[in-house]
């Protein structure tokens, strides 16, 4: 209506401190390292205070359930992830490439990997995961891809879906069969790697 003027009321928070990044950097490292290692029937928010040297007070102010907890830990691993649109679709891919093999080469990334192994464990995470966090950032590449065949940096009819199968399970078949030392030497320099998976792919395009 004219001359009504709308105020914003903030949304009521939790009382007690601010929330302290810091503490929930250390608490996700935490979360997602102890998931990783120990499963589902490991992780509680005891296990992850004691792994993050925290009290469990501040945990407990922050989740409801474990399962949010590690929800939350997962979405802020994958928002590291940067999927970049410079216009160069080769470096744009190797950039991504590289980021994938450093985030998933590092012990919090193999978090992903349980949450699919125990998908029938955990069917309701999984499906969470799945909806809030894997499905949104994979869209996220496949609209990078699809602004590049618009742009006639692909030839027409590329196959995005499968050009992005390509790229990700070379990326885990990748981690998955290395040693740890080798999997730490490829978080700390993933280019060539990541350049040699993005040359083959885009060499394979029609």
């Amino acid at each position: 209506m004219s001359g009504t003027i709308v105020t914003q009321v903030p949304a009521p928070g939790r009382p007690g401190r601010p929330r302290d990044p810091q503490l929930e950097d250390r608490v996700f490292t935490a979360a997602l390292a102890l998931y990783s290692e120990a499963g589902w029937s490991g992780f509680s928010f005891d296990a992850v205070a004691r792994r993050a040297g925290v009290g469990k007070a501040p945990l407990y102010l922050r989740w409801k359930l474990k399962e949010d907890l590690l929800l939350a830990a997962l979405s802020a691993q994958t928002s590291s992830i940067r999927i970049p649109d410079s216009g160069d679709l080769r470096a744009d891919l190797t950039a991504y490439a590289s980021s994938l093999l450093t985030s998933q080469s590092s012990p919090e990334g193999w978090a992903y990997l349980r949450v699919h192994l125990e998908a029938s464990v955990i069917p309701e995470l999984h499906a969470r995961v799945s909806a809030e966090i894997i499905t949104p950032h994979v869209e996220g590449a496949r609209a990078l891809l699809q602004r590049a065949l618009a742009r006639g940096h692909l030839p027409a009819g590329t196959p995005i879906g499968l050009l992005l199968d390509s790229l990700y399970g070379a990326i885990v078949t990748r981690i998955i069969l290395s040693t740890s030392e080798e999997r730490a030497e490829l978080a700390q320099d993933p280019g060539p790697y990541a350049r040699a998976i993005v040359g083959f792919v885009l060499g394979k395009l029609p």
